[in-house]
């Protein structure tokens, strides 16, 4: 691959091929379109539930506890006040964007801003593609590959980490990071820290992410921060965001109830639904403990802004 970034057409062809000339319908194909057609409320409103659970069982089941377009908690406070002042033409990349939802949310809050929206998980970027192409949409989406590390066609003057990087990534994507900024942009993301030095290192990682990977760093504050330098970035801000946070954890616990609920009767009308339940109760109890973790000080959420320096781009 000779590029670090796939555009949603050419990365999707990628992977699948090129979309091959629909085929005609079959007898026994128009016979079932006509008794589709006739199928009763009922039977139409099943079709429409099995519709919700369509996808990769693990993604499903995050997309639902967490909410339409996202598999990561969101703070709506947060949503409508954006931590910079983006002009007409500002270029914005999000990153960690899954499935579109805080691409749509900067999108109306700053209507002449140029928004990218970027993902480095395989899984993620192949769903998101594939629904892009189901709803004919207009966003600008990139799969980042961590294995060849070249810039996106497009340098943001601000790039917005909706995700954890460090606890999910690693250090890695900050290098790409820095390669897919502006000289003199600013990179703002929202991490989980280690805020206990007393932790017991076997409780590290130990039930609080669901999507785990080898790469991924559980690190005190002050080292990623100094991770953030090595990687050549000038350290801004840095606010704690646990109360956010855990006001947004608390929300979606809330709901998980009701969601597993209607999950549970559409396993009744389709078994094969069982998979997504099963994800969805680990997702749910992976929220519990990193609900707790942050409830009892083991982990905090901090917001924190670097800029990348107006010298050399390369680190």
């Amino acid at each position: 691959m000779k590029t670090s970034t796939k555009k949603s057409a050419n990365l999707f062809q990628g992977l699948w091929g090129k979309r091959a000339a629909p085929a005609k319908p079959s007898v026994n194909a128009k016979s079932r379109a006509r008794i589709k057609a006739t199928a009763t409320p009922e039977e139409n409103r099943s079709d429409l539930m099995q519709d919700r659970y369509k996808g990769p069982a693990h993604l499903v089941a995050a997309n639902l506890l967490w909410g339409p377009g996202r598999l990561w908690p969101h703070d709506e406070a947060s949503e409508n006040a954006l931590p910079w002042q983006a002009g007409e033409g500002t270029h914005i990349g999000i990153l960690g964007a899954s499935l579109g939802a805080w691409g749509q949310s900067v999108a109306r809050q700053v209507p002449t801003a140029s928004i990218t929206e970027f993902d480095w998980r395989s899984d993620v970027s192949r769903w998101r593609l594939e629904q892009d192409r189901a709803q004919a949409s207009d966003q600008t989406f990139y799969e980042v590959n961590l294995g060849v590390l070249l810039p996106p066609p497009v340098r943001c003057s601000c790039l917005l980490g909706v995700e954890p990087v460090f606890a999910q990534a690693g250090s890695s994507l900050l290098r790409w990071a820095r390669l897919a900024l502006e000289p003199g942009g600013t990179l703002i993301l929202e991490e989980l820290a280690i805020d206990s030095a007393t932790l017991p290192a076997r409780e590290v990682r130990n039930g609080w992410m669901v999507r785990g990977s080898a790469s991924a760093q559980w690190l005190r504050l002050d080292e990623q921060e100094s991770i953030l330098r090595r990687n050549g970035f000038t350290l801004g801000n840095v606010r704690e965001r646990t109360g956010a946070h855990l006001r947004a954890m608390r929300l979606a616990l809330d709901k998980a109830e009701d969601q597993y609920e209607a999950l549970s009767k559409a396993m009744k009308q389709s078994r094969s639904l069982k998979n997504v339940a099963d994800h969805f109760k680990c997702e749910w109890n992976t929220a519990k403990n990193r609900l707790k973790a942050l409830e009892r000080g083991a982990l905090a959420v901090y917001r924190i802004e670097v800029i990348k320096p107006r010298t050399d781009e390369l680190i």
